[in-house]
């Protein structure tokens, strides 16, 4: 199947394809480079973008404001919060 870019840069999916993979209107595509000059179209996932970042922030920092201001000042380690 082939479809042409408009001068917007838009294409239109041909209706077999959007039918076979539930695609409508408002419906986010990824599109990912492939080899020699393809590229990948697949409907974008519900994941939350910052969803990757989840867990990777370390909970053994400050609990609230005044624990920071102490940390960032300079008056006690890590590990020695007054609480």
């Amino acid at each position: 199947m082939t479809t042409t870019i408009s001068r917007k840069g838009q294409i239109t999916v041909p209706a077999a394809i959007r039918k076979a993979i539930g695609l409508t209107a408002g419906t986010q595509i990824a599109l990912e480079l492939g080899p020699a000059g393809t590229f990948v179209a697949r409907k974008a996932s519900k994941e939350s973008h910052f969803a990757k970042f989840r867990g990777i922030a370390s909970k053994r920092g400050p609990g609230n404001s005044k624990e920071a201001m102490q940390l960032l000042r300079g008056r006690v380690e890590h590990g020695d919060i007054d609480r």
